[in-house]
């Protein structure tokens, strides 16, 4: 990877802050360095000591530490570990290496110390192998060098390797995330370009949005995932068009949409704390988004965990027949439905149907029934041309009186109310 690769990939705000914090911990100085030893930044306030100013102050001591700091780059990546040094000019230094997929970035160069005092073999070796400079400044700036013991060097070395393996690990989240948003931005894209096709660009009002809405909430209580994710996408494509991609106005509405999810997940049977909790590090992730494709992703997210809230299931086989079960109640709500004749299409028995509904989704067959036959009679009752008497009948009610107890019950007012305050 290039040097400007290197750069994209490490986020220099958050490198700056994490390794000028170590760096000021242990009083050690720290460059980031890409494969070929060319530095890209010095982190933290720690700069190079004086005796390295002077080294590199000569052409020829500039290349030296390249040198150096290359082949110790490349060591460090090699057994994917601290490697230890000392450079031309004698003194200590480490790197720890950037590895992400298998791919070597580069590294961190940390160090530039001294293990034990500089004696008469140090001297004559500084001043054999740097023949260019003046011997008594050299003797002088080599004072300035840290001491540290090889203890405290391995375990600056051991901390700096969580760290930047910390680094990693953030980096290729982030950097998922930013493939999550690309694909977001297609899958916009190409319902925009669908709509347009079919000459169905907007939508007429917000009228029709909010009854999208309701629909969506009405899946998100039954714990219908397939259907919430289908109307979410349409619902937000519904968005971006009405507001002409206007952040502010998105930013409203995406937070009011998840505040009303996590309502209706809890209506659905999700645990209501845990729900508070994730919606309460929503908001708080959202106030920091810039872009809609942000929104949209996080969005997308937050719902998804809030349904996972609602049917968790750890059993695979418990899953693929709760998940039929409630497919053919979505399907067939409107007929004569029982429990003995769900769970003959399941092949399974009534009571061990009984028993995980109860289990899984913490309801009654019948409770799950009717829960949805209330859903669909609020989307019907929408129609003008639906009596209260034809909604009872579609959904599956034979006696009108018993569907306004059971609707009643439910939304908290009798099905005529209801319709009236319509219209």
């Amino acid at each position: 990877m290039s040097k400007k690769g290197m750069e994209n990939f490490l986020d220099p705000k958050y490198l700056e802050e994490i390794l000028a914090s170590f760096s000021k911990a242990t009083g050690l100085h720290i460059e980031a360095v890409n494969r070929k030893g060319e530095t890209l930044a010095i982190l933290g306030n720690k700069n190079r000591s004086d005796f390295c100013q002077y080294i590199r102050s000569n052409s020829k001591g500039e290349k030296r530490c390249l040198t150096s700091y290359r082949e110790a780059t490349v060591e460090a990546a090699k057994w994917n570990e601290p490697y230890f040094f000392r450079c031309h000019a004698g003194i200590v230094i480490w790197a720890v290496p950037i590895i992400v997929d298998n791919v070597f970035l580069g590294s961190i160069i940390c160090g530039q110390v001294l293990l034990w005092k500089p004696d008469e073999f140090f001297l004559k070796q500084l001043k054999k192998s740097n023949p260019n400079l003046d011997f008594e400044t050299l003797k002088e700036k080599v004072t300035s060098v840290s001491m540290s013991s090889p203890e405290q060097s391995q375990a600056a070395a051991d901390m700096l390797f969580v760290v930047v393996n910390h680094l990693v690990k953030r980096n290729l989240h982030t950097m998922e995330e930013e493939h999550a948003y690309h694909l977001q931005r297609l899958q916009i894209k190409t319902d925009l370009e669908n709509r347009k096709k079919k000459n169905t660009t907007e939508f007429t009002d917000y009228a029709t949005y909010l009854k999208n809405e309701r629909r969506f909430l009405s899946y998100i209580r039954l714990g219908d995932k397939t259907r919430a994710e289908s109307t979410l996408k349409n619902l937000l494509t519904d968005l971006l068009t009405k507001t002409a991609g206007d952040k502010a106005t998105i930013k409203i509405r995406v937070l009011e949409l998840a505040s009303l999810s996590s309502r209706a997940a809890v209506e659905g049977g999700a645990d209501a704390e845990q729900v508070m909790v994730k919606l309460q590090d929503f908001n708080n992730e959202v106030n920091s988004i810039e872009r809609i494709e942000e929104f949209f992703f996080k969005v997308h997210k937050i719902i998804a965990e809030f349904l996972d809230g609602i049917f968790k299931l750890a059993d695979k086989k418990h899953l693929s027949l709760v998940n039929n079960a409630r497919n053919f109640i979505m399907e067939n709500y409107h007929k004569p439905l029982t429990l003995k004749a769900t769970a003959d299409h399941l092949f399974i028995s009534p009571s061990h149907l009984s028993r995980l509904f109860r289990l899984e989704l913490d309801c009654t067959f019948n409770d799950y029934l009717t829960r949805v036959r209330v859903e669909k009679a609020v989307e019907l009752m929408k129609k003008p041309e639906f009596s209260v008497e034809q909604v009872s009948k579609a959904i599956g009610f034979k006696n009108q009186s018993y569907f306004a107890e059971v609707f009643r019950k439910y939304i908290g007012v009798t099905p005529l109310v209801y319709k009236n305050s319509l219209f």
